[in-house]
């Protein structure tokens, strides 16, 4: 029952990964924290089943030409840099008790910056048009940064990525969107050699369980992408951002059934949405 579990929920974490360009550890660290697993392990079953999720997520982005290649492999290498450099702080917490409450602040703040930013009413409208040649400097900081957060919360940085991309370096929504999750299969491969050099002790079934569920459901959200609008997915991510945030800080106020029950309808719900978009449109094709 738990391995159909694991996979059920990897398949419904790659389809909001596929979709927002963000590799899903986003969603699984603070799950795990809030049922009791040590923070090093719940970090590294996040960044396995980010590596499925990832993975898939950039050949179906690669599909619609969505991403810059260089400019992801920039992020991404220097994105492991940043990884390795702050794997051993991670043990040197967990060793003083000190790993969960310092992970959960980190992810409150940072979600609820994010949603702020996604959520507020544009000043302006900017028309998107792809950028030629980013700034080299930028992109290593951006990937630095995320390789950071990676090792630490157990995600791929993607949800840094994206809002860095669009609000930074100013790509287009879905052009940051498929860079962002091409440099994030870099950044967790890095994560996770880290990890294991430093002797995790993860149990590994699981982890591969929620990678083969991944594997199923990231392509389903990268093809929902074309079917919503740029206003649509912004204001959806930043919702996702707020929702994950309240979350996590239901849990560190030890009300971690209210927390469970606030991810598990808002993901389903969202879910919901995208396959009833997709059998709309089924219907018209089918329409004469």
């Amino acid at each position: 029952m738990e391995l159909l579990l694991f996979l059920l929920l990897g398949a419904a974490i790659g389809i909001l990964s596929g979709f927002f360009g963000i590799g899903g550890g986003i969603i699984l660290t603070p799950l795990l924290l809030i049922l009791g697993y040590a923070p090093s392990t719940a970090i590294v079953l996040s960044l396995l089943l980010t590596l499925g999720s990832t993975v898939t997520g950039t050949f179906a982005h690669l599909r619609q030409n969505n991403f810059h290649l260089r400019d992801a492999g920039t992020i991404g290498l220097a994105g492991i840099i940043g990884s390795a450099a702050v794997t051993p702080v991670v043990f040197w917490m967990e060793q003083h008790n000190g790993a969960d409450i310092i992970i959960s602040t980190l992810y409150i703040v940072l979600l609820l910056l994010f949603a702020i930013q996604f959520l507020k009413p544009a000043k302006k409208i900017i028309r998107e048009t792809p950028v030629v040649h980013a700034s080299f400097y930028k992109l290593v900081a951006i990937g630095g940064a995320a390789g950071i957060l990676s090792s630490l919360m157990g995600v791929s940085g993607g949800f840094l990525l994206t809002p860095l991309l669009m609000g930074w370096v100013r790509f287009p929504l879905k052009q940051a969107i498929g860079t962002s999750i091409a440099a994030a299969t870099l950044i967790v491969l890095g994560g996770i050699t880290s990890y294991f050099i430093s002797g995790t002790q993860a149990p590994l079934g699981l982890g591969v369980v929620l990678i083969i569920g991944a594997l199923i459901g990231s392509p389903l959200g990268a093809s929902f992408l074309n079917l919503f609008s740029t206003h649509f997915i912004k204001k959806s991510l930043g919702s996702f951002y707020a929702a994950v945030a309240t979350s996590v800080f239901l849990k560190t106020t030890h009300h971690e059934q209210l927390s469970l029950l606030l991810l598990a309808l808002f993901t389903t719900g969202l879910i919901g949405l995208f396959v009833y978009q997709k059998t709309v449109q089924r219907q018209t094709k089918d329409c004469p």
